[in-house]
This record gives structure tokens, C-alpha cells and sequence, in this order.
């Protein structure tokens, strides 16, 4: 069976039937999201923000609560950087947050406090690649960009039987061109969030519910019965193991801290429990020991697991050994309890930080040299 070729640009037949078809599903069955059906471009802004690489279940709780502390540009702009990551606190991917406030600066001394509704100066803003100008402005301001994300990827590769590795050479060009070519000029924003809708809740990228699609029709994936064998992924990264350790030391209820610089790989501007890595946790324990000039017991209280795109992170906590407070290089803080909770931390070192503070012995012993804070052998796992 030959290959259809592609629609054409606007006049196309199969262009409008494509149009009309996932349109009038989208009117019918799209999910009642609180970013939609919204004229706010700064609301629009921060949602796309917070959704790439991110799912939409993950962003819901997120969004309101920013929206509710930072209502618009003004007060973005001018917010403390560590109040934004705080918001941002479990979302992942930080690097979003701090372009969302440069971007949000620039639109306050660049644009006059109003996001700027062309293509060419929309992708000036900081964090805005071509994916999220072409959401922006097509949802915002209706215009017909079109944009192109995994969800899009898979229904195109399906629809119209794409093979190869369609993230990135030709094969993406190719996925860009078909988006361009099928966008309308009514609706444009709509017709975006259909593509990307059938996406996440019809054309999975497992078992897609083709019984339920409204382009069976027109898939030629589907019509072949070759739907579970596209996209064509292409090789995944082998992952990354990093061994970690972190330092937990407390006296009179107060925790030692420290906020990562601007220098460090990932995670700048947040705060934790002091870490390190190495080679092996051993490594990185000893190595945190030179960093602070104090020792750690040797057997971690604690562990946990999280992953930054290909990079396992296996993160164990060791409590100090018996010290007196002294002062530490800058950066590092002693902060209360109710201090701590306040702070943005990543998510591995927010559930070390969960487990800190609702552990019982902290209540009952608050100073490290008046006896151990974990019974570690007998704590279950």
C-alpha cells in the first residue's frame, strides 16, 4: 500500500477533513483543564511553562497555587528568585522556573508589561523555543503556528505512517512541515491542543485506543494494523549512575543547609542538605567530610532514588557526628524547622527533608551529642 502524500497547505481537501475531524472531537471530549478557555496570555505563559517535559496530572496542583502567589507579570518579575523555586518546588526541570521569571522580566522592560504576540519576538523571551511559541501565540492570540511536541510526533507518525527517528534531522523537520501545512487559520489554538489531546488520552504511545479515535479513518498506522510498531523510537541514552551524600546535622532544632550555586551542574538556586558525589558513596561521604572539615557516621540513615533525564541519582543521608555549631563557608545557613520548610528543595532532598522532620526521635532529641537521632537498626525500610 502506497503512502499518502501529506496535506497541502490550506485549500487542501484532506487538510479540511483532517481539520474538521479533530476539531469536532476536541468541542466534544477535551478535558476540563483550568488553562483553557482562558483570554490571559500571562496564565497561558506559565502553563506551557510548567507543561513541557511535564504531564498535565503533575502540573495541576501547580499551577493555581502560582497563579494565586504571582498573578502577573509585575509581580513575577519582581518576586524573590527563591519565593518562584519554592512554587516551583517538586515540578522538576528548575532551569523553567528562572527563565519564566527573566522572561517575565523582559516582558516588563522590553514590551511594556504585554506579551508580545509575533514569532520572532516571542522566541526572544528566555525558555521559549519553537514548541511553546507556537502554543503561545496560537492559544493566546489565535495565531496559525504550529507547534510540535511527543504527542504530535506519535499521532503524525501514525496517521500518515512515518518511519525513522522523527526527534530530531529530517525525520523532525518532516513532522514540522506536516504541522505547518495542516494548522488553520481558524481556531489555530484549538486545533493545537486537539493534536496534543488525542495525544495523551487516545493515541498512547502503548496500546493506543484506536476504537475510539476520530482519525481511524484517515490512519494509515491503524488501517495497516502497524499502530504498535510507530513512532520509531530512536536509541535511548544509557543512564548515568551518581552516587551521592548528603549531611544531616541538627542541633537544637535547627538543620545545617546549604543553597547550590550558580556554578553547579544542575538544581542552581535551590537549597538542601549539604551533598556531594563521587565515584561510590564512600567517596562522596569522605568527600563531604573535607568540604566541611567534620565527620559522618559511616552508615547512611536513609536513602533515596530520582532520576534527572538519564542520570540515576542514588542519594544517602549520614547523620553528623557529635559537634558544636560552627560557622561554615558561605552559602551554608542553620535554619529552624519552620525555616526549612519554607526553602525550595528538589524533590530527592525534599523527601529526605519529609522524613527528617516527621521522624519522632527528633522530638525527643534535638541535639546530635546527647545521643543518636535515628535508631537505624531497627527502623524498617
Amino acid at each position: 500500500m502506497n503512502q499518502k502524500k501529506p496535506p497541502s497547505p490550506g485549500a487542501s481537501p484532506d487538510a479540511a477533513l483532517f481539520q474538521k475531524t479533530i476539531l469536532k472531537w476536541y468541542d466534544q471530549y477535551q478535558r476540563d483543564l483550568p488553562w483553557r478557555n482562558i483570554q490571559n496570555p500571562y496564565a497561558t505563559f506559565v502553563s506551557e511553562m510548567m507543561l513541557q517535559q511535564t504531564q498535565v496530572k503533575t502540573v495541576l496542583p501547580y499551577y493555581g497555587r502560582f497563579l494565586k502567589e504571582l498573578p502577573d507579570w509585575k509581580a513575577l518579575a519582581g518576586a524573590k528568585e527563591e519565593k518562584v523555586l519554592k512554587l516551583w518546588e517538586g515540578l522538576g526541570y528548575y532551569r523553567r522556573a528562572r527563565s519564566l521569571q527573566a522572561a517575565a522580566k523582559k516582558v516588563m522592560t522590553d514590551y511594556g508589561g504585554k506579551l508580545p504576540d509575533t514569532l520572532e519576538e516571542i522566541l526572544e523571551l528566555p525558555g521559549v523555543g519553537p514548541y511553546s511559541a507556537g502554543a503561545i501565540l496560537s492559544i493566546a492570540y489565535q495565531k496559525p503556528i504550529p507547534l510540535v511536541d511527543g504527542n504530535v510526533i506519535r499521532v503524525f507518525s501514525r496517521i500518515f505512517v512515518l518511519r525513522g527517528n522523527l526527534k530530531s534531522g529530517e525525520g523532525h523537520q518532516r513532522v514540522w512541515e506536516l504541522a505547518r501545512s495542516l494548522v488553520p487559520s481558524q481556531r489555530p489554538g484549538d486545533f493545537n491542543q486537539a493534536l496534543m489531546e488525542l495525544g495523551a488520552t487516545v493515541c498512547f504511545s502503548e496500546n493506543p485506543q484506536c476504537l475510539l479515535c476520530p482519525m481511524m479513518s484517515q490512519c494509515e498506522a491503524s488501517q495497516r494494523g502497524i499502530q504498535n510498531e510507530l513512532p520509531e523510537m530512536p536509541k535511548q541514552v544509557k543512564s548515568v549512575e551518581i552516587p551521592m551524600a548528603a549531611l544531616l546535622a541538627e542541633q537544637n532544632r535547627e538543620f545545617l543547609v546549604k543553597k547550590r550555586t550558580q556554578d553547579e551542574k544542575w538544581l542552581k538556586g535551590m537549597w538542601e542538605f549539604p551533598s556531594a558525589e563521587g565515584k561510590n558513596h564512600e567517596e562522596a561521604r569522605k568527600k563531604l567530610e573535607q568540604i566541611l572539615k567534620m565527620k559522618m557516621e559511616p552508615r547512611e540513615i536513609r536513602e533515596v532514588r530520582h532520576q534527572i533525564t538519564h542520570h540515576k541519582i542514588s542519594l544517602k543521608l549520614f547523620k553528623a557526628l557529635p559537634l558544636k555549631k560552627k560557622a561554615f563557608p558561605r552559602g551554608y545557613r542553620w535554619v529552624s524547622a519552620a525555616e526549612l520548610m519554607k526553602l525550595p528543595f528538589s524533590s530527592a532532598q525534599a523527601k529526605l527533608r519529609k522524613w527528617v522532620l516527621e521522624d519522632p526521635f527528633l522530638g525527643q532529641k534535638s541535639e546530635l551529642d546527647s545521643g543518636p537521632l535515628f535508631k537505624t537498626k531497627t527502623r524498617k525500610k
